[in-house]
């Protein structure tokens, strides 16, 4: 059996590998024009890890581009089309290459490749749904989010996968929340939000609004948090416990309040709401911004923001948005 390279044993982000799956499906599936075939291969080049994620899935097999050969136009048409992860889901899973993408043999679980296709609860982006499960908990999950359920004999597990979710217990409820940093374990009747792999962020963030809760890392260590506190998690390692500000949930409403945030950082808060990439030249990354921006339009704070400070946005296709100075 073969040792896969360094470069084959690299984790890749979830949305470059979607998005590299989308460029196949599109260049495959004769609804591609050449501009698209030059973004496309603009796209490769952006980065290494865009090539290293077009690679992989070229090498390995035939089986995916099988799959997007075998799909007809209208059903191109509508994973092309969609603006979140769920109507992709369906199409996704139809590609007869799909399961060799996602086979063992690279090394490769489904839901550290792909988990907004592959997991029981999942937003796509910009896009901010509830569930209720049960009588005792709601979710409601925010963009780019991906969730897994299982019902045990002392009470249900949660594996959040990524993204950010918001969980509101009974006070009777019996809840656990897994993450590849920390199990937590919330009282009956809290209110908080977990969230994982978040740009700029240490791992797992936990963010108590209301009631306790007791939070487990891998290497044994405990920590119990209390409501209007928040603290973050790596792997063997925890951040300090600081005080809960009220911008923290403001995405429940659609909206991201900054305060002297600095300009690169709110363009990667954006970007996770935005359907396409999102940059920020260095010399203007620094730059402080304050005031409330919508998370629902995210082209109408782009504008806004050439507004309030000396920046121009550039747009390639619509899709690449490129924040320059002005």
């Amino acid at each position: 059996m073969s040792t896969p390279s360094c470069s084959d044993a690299q984790v890749l982000d979830p949305k470059v590998v979607e998005q590299a799956m989308l460029w196949m499906v599109r260049l495959q599936s004769g609804l591609s024009s050449q501009a698209e075939r030059i973004a496309c291969q603009q796209w490769r080049q952006e980065s290494a890890e865009h090539e290293r994620a077009w690679q992989r899935l070229n090498g390995i097999g035939q089986g995916l581009r099988e799959g997007t050969h075998a799909l007809t136009a209208p059903d191109a048409r509508q994973l092309l089309s969609a603006r979140t992860h769920l109507p992709r889901r369906g199409v996704l899973k139809g590609f007869a290459g799909v399961a060799v993408v996602l086979a063992t043999g690279q090394g490769i679980r489904q839901r550290s490749l792909l988990p907004s296709v592959f997991s029981d609860y999942a937003t796509g982006t910009g896009e901010r749904r509830s569930w209720a499960l049960g009588e005792d908990l709601d979710l409601k999950l925010d963009t780019r989010t991906s969730l897994d359920s299982e019902a045990l004999a002392n009470g249900r597990l949660l594996t959040l996968n990524s993204g950010r979710v918001l969980m509101e217990l009974g006070v009777s409820a019996s809840v656990r929340v897994a993450t590849p940093e920390a199990l937590i374990q919330p009282a009956g009747g809290a209110r908080l939000m977990i969230s994982h792999g978040l740009p700029g962020a240490l791992g797992t963030r936990v963010q108590l609004l209301h009631g306790d809760a007791m939070i487990e890392q891998a290497q044994g260590q405990r920590f119990e948090l209390s409501g209007g506190w928040q603290q973050a998690f790596g792997s063997g390692q925890a951040g300090p416990v600081t005080r809960l500000t009220t911008a923290a949930s403001a995405w429940v409403h659609g909206q991201l309040l900054a305060e002297r945030m600095p300009l690169g950082e709110l363009l990667a808060e954006l970007d996770r709401y935005r359907p396409g990439f999102l940059r920020c030249d260095p010399a203007i990354a620094p730059l402080l911004v304050s005031g409330a921006f919508s998370v629902d339009q995210p082209e109408a704070s782009l504008d806004l923001l050439t507004k309030v400070l000396p920046v121009r946005v550039h747009k390639v296709f619509g899709y690449w948005a490129n924040v320059l100075p002005a």
